[in-house]
């Protein structure tokens, strides 16, 4: 995933480059959320209370699709800034992005 980030980061005009770095912050907040979860986690399970497999799943797959999907949105962008003023180009947000 860092690895598509860093590649779009790359192909993003120079006056954009705040849209990737908000997408790092929102990416380590994610991380951030994952981490203190498994903590959280951890010390229900050092007291005694065993946790939910099934919801355990759920919450970390929910966290992967979140991330799928910004980053997917992120590539609409940047597909939409390098198109900009292609008139036969289908552009994806039609409210632009700028």
């Amino acid at each position: 995933m860092k690895t598509r980030l860093e590649q779009l980061a790359e192909q993003i005009p120079d006056k954009n480059q705040d849209i990737i770095m908000y997408a790092k912050h929102v990416f380590k907040a994610l991380e951030d959320f994952e981490n203190h979860h498994r903590r959280f986690t951890a010390a229900l399970a050092l007291s005694g209370s065993s946790p939910v497999g099934e919801q355990e799943q759920l919450f970390y797959q929910t966290i992967q699709d979140i991330r799928n999907q910004m980053l997917q949105t992120l590539e609409y962008t940047v597909e939409d800034l390098q198109h900009k003023g292609d008139k036969n180009y289908s552009k994806h947000f039609t409210d632009g992005v700028e």
